[in-house]
């Protein structure tokens, strides 16, 4: 096959892999400013994060992952404590799947100036509509959650269901006091979406595509016989479908001209 044919069709190929690998777990960036946590008389801290399952039944249709995390200065410490269906540490990353009514990790660190990490959840809903959950919450050295603007003390809630989620954020409440101490001032934590692997690939390969078709007619000939090329011998064709894929190449091939 000329190099040219090889390379649509490799980029073909490469947007649909990257497509189906990562199908139903989206990813978030979350960061919290933990600045007014530094030698404050609370600590030692714990990150603690809890899913719930909405049937009651533990059906294991969910699953939570929490990764990267980075602590401003500040560390991950000891070892964690959980309850459930949970594997991992802060600093191995976390991954906790709803076996039962309640699924829970905490660990002990220790703050810097900010905290930050990936979360990754699934999407999936639960028999009798009442979805999925989870809350965030930082406790202090007694174990209780320091005080935020709502009246649970977590910082992050959200539900999981094929909806995607609506985060509820919250700072620290200045009008309460953790166990020992002031009360500690924080602002509610953020969350950005994690531009998924497929998107990128897909983003830039389109990019490459625009800037190749729009030199000529015979470069977009040639996507048109890579598009035939990979429907009727690709693994990919074979197991899609050659006409699933030649609508898809087409679809592209039409938006980029």
């Amino acid at each position: 096959m000329p190099s040219h044919l090889l390379f649509f069709r490799n980029a073909l190929l490469l947007s649909l892999v990257s497509q189906c690998a990562l199908a139903g777990v989206v990813n978030y960036t979350v960061a919290l400013d933990t600045t007014g946590l530094v030698a404050h008389p609370a600590g030692p801290f714990y990150f603690q994060m809890a899913l719930t399952d909405g049937n009651g039944f533990g059906d294991g249709n969910n699953t939570v992952t929490l990764t990267n995390f980075a602590f401003g200065g500040g560390s991950d410490l000891g070892s964690p404590v959980s309850f459930g269906s949970v594997s991992g540490s802060l600093a191995t990353g976390v991954t906790m799947t709803d076996t039962s009514f309640l699924t829970l990790f905490v660990q002990q660190f220790n703050p810097g100036l900010s905290l930050r990490f990936t979360l990754g959840l699934t999407s999936e809903d639960d028999i009798g509509g009442i979805p999925d959950g989870i809350t965030w919450a930082i406790l202090d050295n007694s174990g209780l959650p320091l005080p935020s603007q709502t009246s649970g003390d977590y910082i992050l809630a959200a539900g999981l269901d094929s909806q995607p989620p609506v985060f509820s954020l919250y700072g620290g409440d200045t009008a309460r006091s953790p166990s020992t101490g002031d009360p500690i001032s924080f602002n509610a934590p953020t969350v950005s979406s994690v531009p998924e692997p497929s998107s990128v690939v897909l983003v830039l390969s389109g990019a490459i595509l625009a800037g190749a078709v729009r030199r000529g007619s015979r470069l977009a000939v040639s996507w048109r016989q890579a598009i035939e090329q990979t429907a009727q011998r690709s693994t990919l064709g074979r197991l899609f479908g050659g006409t699933r894929l030649r609508e898809f190449g087409r679809g592209a091939l039409k938006t980029i001209r």
